[in-house]
């Protein structure tokens, strides 16, 4: 049995992390897996191991950043100290677990362990979930980065394509969907009450939701300003944000939902422990980003509950929705586009149901949790097998 050692930014859990999870609790089974975390942490990410009962270490992994700001200077400041702390915690679990394959889930742990790594020359292979930008620093970062990466996992052709910006990738690298645990489900599938309950609002209402990190990069703000449009004609629709992150940004969603005089309509459901909580309580789900996604895991999650998608073309959720059959696709930041979505959708229950059941068709088809797990398995122990020591790139 192979042995994996896992190297997961886990600070908080969003689309990558709960992707990770995903697959490991699949992975457990096939792979002796150990996890290496950060102490930088708001624990939800190690409690979620436990629960899978995957072995763990934790660490001072932290971020480096760009931004000049105070907030981001400091962190990345408080990254470097810890950094030799982090160098020497990492050699030791290496020694005594004696992996086979080095994982690392992004970019930022490549950098990070950079130093060590490349004396190690063990197979290491990074699943990259979100590239970074293609600007003249990170070609130069990648330059140097990609020596200790024997392979590459793709999440999304797109994220390949976007990494191919950067600089050469080996023909071995492979794109892997990322994975969606399909329950049953009894079609045409029936929204429950609980954010009616919730929210007081009545059971004939149409549920517009947006769920994941709670970000500007995310298009909250779109959302918003949609909703305002929407309900001009439409007055049954309601609208849910759901999901968390920064404190100033929410209360800034949650200013312009009040100046718009929307508070009876556009509500807030916070972090639910479950995400299929979210998804059995709306109509349709909105994906709004206004960056390029990686893969875009809420929308085949949404996809796995029967849920039409009203998404912007952003990177991965492009092979994931098929405009006009599991959903539609609209221009980023055109708030007048996901209104004329959201409107089609509110006034046809049949075109919503049947994008549904094409999305969960496409889901349990595509993006199946069991057949990305064999697919991932099978990568790793043909690397592992093989007794290759890390690519030499130049």
């Amino acid at each position: 049995m192979q042995k994996i050692l896992a190297v997961v930014p886990s600070g908080f859990c969003f689309g990558l992390q709960n992707a990770e999870l995903a697959l490991f609790s699949q992975l457990r089974s096939k792979m002796q897996c150990h996890f290496l975390t950060t102490c930088w942490s708001d624990g939800e990410f190690n409690r979620r191991l436990d629960e899978l009962q995957i072995p763990y270490s934790s660490t001072w992994l932290g971020m480096f950043s760009r931004r000049l700001d105070w907030a981001n200077l400091k962190m990345s400041f408080e990254c470097l100290l810890k950094l030799p702390h982090a160098w020497l915690d990492f050699w030791r679990l290496y020694r005594s677990f004696n992996p086979d394959i080095v994982y690392l889930a992004n970019h930022h742990e490549a950098i990070l362990l950079l130093p060590v790594l490349i004396w190690i020359r063990r197979k290491v292979v990074c699943h990259m979930h979100d590239p970074p930008p293609a600007i003249a620093f990170q070609k130069i970062s990648f330059f140097l980065w990609r020596r200790i990466v024997g392979r590459f996992v793709f999440i999304s052709h797109s994220a390949q394509e976007r990494l191919r910006q950067l600089g050469a990738l080996s023909a071995s690298d492979i794109v892997i969907y990322n994975g969606i645990d399909v329950s049953p489900l009894l079609m045409p599938r029936q929204r429950n009450d609980s954010f009616c309950r919730r929210f007081d609002w009545s059971d004939d209402c149409v549920i517009f939701g947006i769920s994941g990190q709670i970000s500007p990069h995310k298009g909250q703000y779109d959302f918003v300003e949609a909703a305002a449009k929407v309900l001009r004609f439409y007055p049954k629709a309601r609208f849910v944000i759901g999901g968390r992150g920064r404190d100033e940004y929410i209360s800034t969603l949650q200013e312009r939902v009040r100046d718009l005089g929307l508070g009876d309509y556009v509500q807030f459901s916070g972090w639910l422990s479950s995400v299929a909580d979210f998804y059995n309580a709306i109509d349709v789900f909105v994906l709004a980003s206004r960056h390029e996604e990686g893969f875009g895991l809420v929308v085949a999650e949404a996809g796995e509950r029967g849920l039409a998608t009203i998404a912007t073309r952003s990177g991965g959720a492009l092979e994931i929705v098929v405009d006009r059959e599991t959903g539609i696709l609209v221009d980023k930041q055109s708030s007048s586009a996901l209104a004329e979505a959201m409107l089609l959708l509110a006034t046809n229950t049949s075109l919503r149901q049947e994008m549904g059941k094409r999305a969960r068709d496409r889901v349990m088809k595509e993006y199946n949790l069991s057949k990305q797990a064999d697919s991932v398995a099978a990568f790793l122990a043909r690397i592992a097998s093989r007794g290759e020591e890390t690519e030499a790139f130049v």
